[in-house]
């Protein structure tokens, strides 16, 4: 079976930023972990998750992100337009997810299967509580994320048989 990581990234303190690591939260009381798959709260790790990322074979990021379109927008990124994304710098950790995502490539061990489900942030200030925009729409974020889920652990089963 695929080894599949959901890693979540943001910063609690930090607004919409913290919209990743409060999709984790929720998903790992929905799923929990097992052999094959996690979820993992990435905080602000940066290349501390290297071990992690060398472990998946899927990676699915969630993240705040900024497009330039409507605040609380849900998007699906996958494979190398991801690496766009973290050029604009949203908040500090993600300098840390761009170096991460280049240095497992470098070592040879970057996921072939990356999706990023980003949401479109309005407000990264220091405080502790989402934009509405960015709440109205986290149900969204997590219905979309549970679909990639699911549909990974589908294909996965389907590659024993």
């Amino acid at each position: 079976m695929t080894n599949l990581l959901v890693l979540g990234i943001g910063n609690l303190l930090m607004n919409d930023d913290a919209v990743g690591v409060l999709a984790v939260k929720h998903l790992h009381k929905m799923y929990g972990d097992s052999e094959n798959f996690r979820i993992l709260d990435g905080g602000t790790l940066g290349l501390d998750l290297l071990p992690h990322i060398e472990w998946s074979e899927k990676l699915i990021i969630i993240d705040a992100i900024d497009i330039g379109v409507s605040a609380g927008t849900v998007v699906r990124i996958e494979g190398e337009d991801i690496d766009p994304v973290f050029e604009t710098k949203l908040s500090p950790h993600q300098m840390g997810i761009k170096d991460l995502l280049l240095t497992a490539d470098l070592m040879g061990y970057r996921p072939g299967n990356i999706v990023l489900f980003g949401i479109q942030s309005k407000n990264i200030q220091m405080e502790m509580e989402l934009s509405p925009e960015v709440e109205d729409n986290f149900d969204k974020l997590l219905y979309e994320v549970e679909k990639e889920i699911k549909l990974s652990k589908i294909k996965s089963e389907q590659e024993l048989i």
